[in-house]
C-alpha cells in the first residue's frame, strides 16, 4: 500500500511538472509568434528591436555570416522589412526546443514554415521554407536565435531581370 501511495505521488508530481513545462512552452511560443509577426506585412521594426537582447547571438541565414550580434540582426531585419511586401509566414509547425545533449525541453521554441512575399524592387514573388529557433531571457527578449533557409537563393530568385537593369540605365 505504501508503495502504491508513493507511486501515485510520483505520477502526480511528474504530471504537474509536464503541465508546467507545457505552460512555459506556450508562453515562449507566444513570444516567438509575436517576434516573427514583426516581419509580416505591415512590418513592425519597433516591436522587433524591443524584443532583441543586447547580447543576442543569432545564427544568420546569409552565406558566410555565421553567428552575429545585435547590430547585424538589426541590419538584416531592416533589409527584409524594407525590401519585401505582402510577407506572410504560412503553415507553421511549432515545437518545443530541447537541450542538444539531454533532449530535455530547455525553454526554447522552434518553428518550421514557409515565408511568402514580393520583392519591392522587381515585383517578383518568393516562397521559401524556413526553420527558426528562439531562446528568450526572463525579460522576454531573444538571447539566442537562428534562421535556416536559402536566403541567397531567395534574393537571387527575386532580383530584377538583367534586361530590366540594362533598360533602366
Amino acid at each position: 500500500m505504501k508503495k502504491l501511495f508513493l507511486l501515485c505521488i510520483a505520477t502526480l508530481m511528474i504530471g504537474c511538472n509536464q503541465a508546467s513545462d507545457l505552460s512555459v512552452y506556450k508562453s515562449k511560443q507566444a513570444l516567438a509568434e509575436k517576434f516573427l509577426n514583426t516581419y509580416v506585412s505591415p512590418t513592425d521594426y519597433d516591436t522587433f528591436t524591443s524584443m532583441i537582447a543586447d547580447d543576442i547571438q543569432h545564427q544568420s541565414p546569409m552565406y558566410g555570416q555565421g553567428i552575429v550580434g545585435k547590430e547585424a540582426v538589426y541590419g538584416q531585419a531592416k533589409f527584409y522589412m524594407n525590401n519585401f511586401s505582402d510577407v506572410s509566414f504560412n503553415n507553421p509547425v511549432w515545437l518545443p526546443g530541447v537541450d542538444n545533449e539531454t533532449l530535455i525541453p530547455d525553454g526554447s521554441v522552434r518553428v518550421y514554415g514557409t515565408w511568402k512575399g514580393v520583392s519591392n524592387a522587381s515585383g517578383k514573388s518568393f516562397s521559401v521554407d524556413a526553420y527558426h529557433y528562439f531562446l528568450f531571457n526572463e525579460d522576454g527578449k531573444v538571447v539566442q536565435s537562428g534562421d535556416f533557409f536559402d536566403a541567397t537563393g531567395m534574393i537571387m530568385a527575386v532580383a530584377p531581370d538583367q534586361e530590366e537593369e540594362s533598360s533602366e540605365k
